[in-house]
């Protein structure tokens, strides 16, 4: 197929929908050796995958934090380094790529029109339990896994890793540009629901509930050892959990991240480097959430007090399934800033040097 030069942007309806009436038969009938077209969830990472080894090299991460779209940030990547990157991807719960044939715009949503990805997600590997609705802590990895072990059990060798299974064929979707099949290229992705709208503190910066903060660092964790457990030391990670979509507070959720990354003692030494690429650098959740919070308060009279839900259902519909809503009122810091400086080399090392009850004993036997 001939790349499009098309100045226009086809309609998302019209993209999903050559999606599976042309490219993904093609990928059935004449890749399906290459690129087997399934997925395998993993319903409780944290209690499924065990390691028995400890490497050697226990040395903290790598961390960068980039504009761009993170999928191709991903496959260049990988091109450059001669592996495969995985790409943590934001989920919907309750069906493969959630509403991607209609316009919603999340990055899940969009990722779908240009790949494979629902078709992936929608069926489930020889081996795998049925995937939807996903269960709270539930991740799916879209690339297929010669063998497995056994559920709950420790692993054991290398596992022998086969075809990629997520298959791209159109550029991002500011155009969703067409590529010939020799510009096609296949990364994993792993698949996890972030929360949507948590209850967050009077003034939006941290979660109200210590069992709900819990539940994200889980997911993290969960997300980052499926990719650990089969053999990926680098990752990508988009803006999860971020945007209008789920206003997760970002400054919480980017020092999350970095607790599990630098302290959980089964991903040390695994997971080696971290990339957390914004499609848009000028997206500010933190903004999103206090423009919510007035917002509110301004329809109850001024009674702004209390913890700020993320339920109002107008601005809901509003951002149903997307991520990428940006504020240009207000100012607070974007996504991007939040990370770059929480993820800054300098704060890194000062971070891993002051005390930290977190280095108990696992950390020290690891």
């Amino acid at each position: 197929m001939p790349s499009s030069s098309s100045k226009f942007k086809p309609k998302p309806s019209e993209v999903a929908s050559e999606a599976k009436r042309v490219y993904v038969p093609i990928i059935l009938d004449k890749y399906a050796s290459t690129w087997e077209t399934s997925s395998y969830i993993y319903l409780q990472p944290l209690l499924q995958i065990n390691f028995i080894e400890r490497p050697l090299e226990l040395s903290p991460p790598v961390f960068y934090v980039f504009s761009g779209d993170p999928v191709n940030t991903a496959m260049d990547w990988a091109t450059t380094a001669g592996c495969a990157i995985p790409f943590i991807c934001a989920a919907n719960d309750k069906r493969p790529g959630g509403d991607w044939e209609t316009g919603v715009v999340g990055y899940e949503e969009r990722l779908c029109r240009r790949s494979s990805l629902a078709a992936c997600l929608a069926k489930p590997a020889d081996g795998s339990a049925s995937h939807y609705p996903l269960p709270m802590c539930a991740g799916i990895l879209s690339q297929h896994v010669g063998q497995f072990a056994s559920i709950g059990l420790s692993r054991r060798g290398s596992l022998q890793l086969t075809s990629f299974r997520t298959v791209v064929f159109r550029g991002p979707h500011d155009k969703y540009e067409k590529l010939s099949e020799e510009q096609w290229r296949a990364l994993p992705v792993v698949s996890v629901p972030p929360p949507r709208w948590p209850k967050l503190t009077q003034h939006g910066t941290k979660y109200s509930f210590a069992d709900e903060r819990d539940m994200v660092k889980e997911k993290l964790r969960g997300a980052l050892r499926i990719c650990a457990y089969n053999n990926f030391g680098t990752v990508v990670v988009g803006d999860f959990g971020l945007g209008n979509g789920y206003r997760n507070p970002p400054q919480e959720l980017a020092e999350l991240w970095r607790e599990v990354c630098l302290y959980d003692p089964d991903l040390r030494g695994r997971i080696r480097c971290v990339a957390f690429v914004f499609e848009d650098p000028g997206q500010s959740t933190a903004q999103l959430i206090l423009d919510d919070i007035a917002k509110k308060a301004k329809g109850s009279g001024g009674g702004g007090g209390g913890s700020s839900s993320s339920s109002s259902s107008s601005s809901r519909s509003k951002s149903k399934g997307g991520s990428s809503a940006s504020s240009s009122s207000g100012n607070s810091p974007t996504d991007f800033d939040i990370f770059a400086s929480v993820f800054d080399n300098t704060e890194i090392q000062r971070f891993v040097a002051q005390p930290d009850a977190r280095y108990g004993i696992n950390n020290l036997l690891a």
